[in-house]
């Protein structure tokens, strides 16, 4: 299922992205959200506009870091699911059920992504089928946990043993991204300079999705409901982790698309470089593209449909758990 690289330029020989200070006619109508990175300047029309169109903005810093959403009203509404979402956060069993089904599915797309790469390897292929063993193991506990933070413990205990095997999944192409724990801030080397970043993006594409639906992104339940953060979208991002972002890092670097001078130490941390960043999002933006055949609606579905159905699977779920409980989606190839 993997995509291929393609060449980057323009037809008159200039290299994609180099500015010309020409005007860009730019169809609004078939823009889902804009991503902003850097230093950009934003007006009150643009807004207005964007918020006309429904087009939601997101900022980064210069380091690719998520600062913030520029979220137009909502534009769907509904009193009633509201309501079902906060009593599904106040009644503690129920919120568990949700909170164990998010981290299930994280778990579950995490050990596909080690199986994946694992069929591929000559060597510490006995190491990789070890840490394989232990994520199941702990997917199993996740139905022993009694609250959403031992949840959280679970699935932070499969990640530290996962992200322990990436060396070995990246073989001779990760020869210069050494790793050896998660670091946040700051990034502590490449590897962690892009999960954090590619984290971000689909913190973003979460929350994108989450607004075609009426669910209120501030109401979650795995990750616990806080002041300036749309927490809903963090828990449908641990289950599409895997899928776009880990499997993303692993085809950039396997590729060689993206390399160590691709980095830069900035503040005691290591950071993208713009021409890493560039080339990230462009591989981002076909992977949110690339389509499956879905096994139940027996038709072809882009990586970035998947998100909206999942929401739209817990919106169901919502106004009426005892006919169609959620569960989180799960790769199956």
């Amino acid at each position: 299922m993997e995509d291929h690289p393609s060449e980057a330029g323009t037809d008159d020989g200039r290299p994609s992205g180099e500015l010309t200070g020409e005007s860009v006619p730019f169809p609004v109508e078939n823009a889902e959200s804009i991503y902003c990175f850097g230093e950009i300047d934003v007006n009150s029309k643009l807004v207005a506009f964007l918020s006309k169109h429904n087009v939601p903005l997101f900022f980064f810093d210069y380091y690719g870091n998520y600062t913030a959403s520029l979220y137009p009203k909502e534009h769907l509404q509904s009193g009633r699911l509201t309501v079902a979402q906060v009593r599904h956060y106040e009644d503690s069993g129920r919120r568990l059920a949700l909170a164990r089904s998010f981290v299930e599915a994280s778990l579950s797309n995490i050990r596909r992504v080690l199986r994946y790469y694992a069929s591929r390897l000559e060597e510490s292929a006995e190491e990789v089928e070890e840490a394989i063993a232990s994520i199941e193991d702990l997917r199993e506990k996740a139905g022993e946990a009694d609250d959403p933070a031992s949840l959280m413990g679970l699935e932070g205990r499969a990640r530290r043993r996962y992200y322990r095997r990436w060396p070995a999944l990246l073989g001779k192409a990760g020869s210069g991204f050494s790793f050896d724990r998660r670091s946040r801030q700051p990034p502590s080397n490449p590897l962690n300079a892009l999960i954090s970043f590619g984290n971000s993006l689909c913190y973003s594409v979460c929350l994108r999705q989450l607004y075609h639906t009426a669910l209120d992104p501030t109401v979650s339940y795995l990750h616990e409901p806080g002041d300036r953060r749309f927490s809903l979208a963090l828990d449908l991002a641990e289950v599409f982790k895997p899928l776009l972002v880990d499997r993303s890092i692993f085809r950039l670097v396997k590729t060689r698309q993206i390399q160590p001078d691709d980095f830069e130490e900035r503040l005691g941390g290591t950071y993208l470089k713009e021409s890493g960043r560039k080339t990230f999002v462009d591989h981002w933006d076909d992977r949110l593209q690339q389509t499956i055949e879905h096994r139940r609606l027996g038709r072809k579905i882009s990586y970035e449909r998947l998100v909206r159905l999942d929401a739209y699977r817990l919106v169901r779920h919502l106004c009426d758990p005892e006919e169609d409980p959620y569960e989180g989606f799960e790769m199956w190839w």
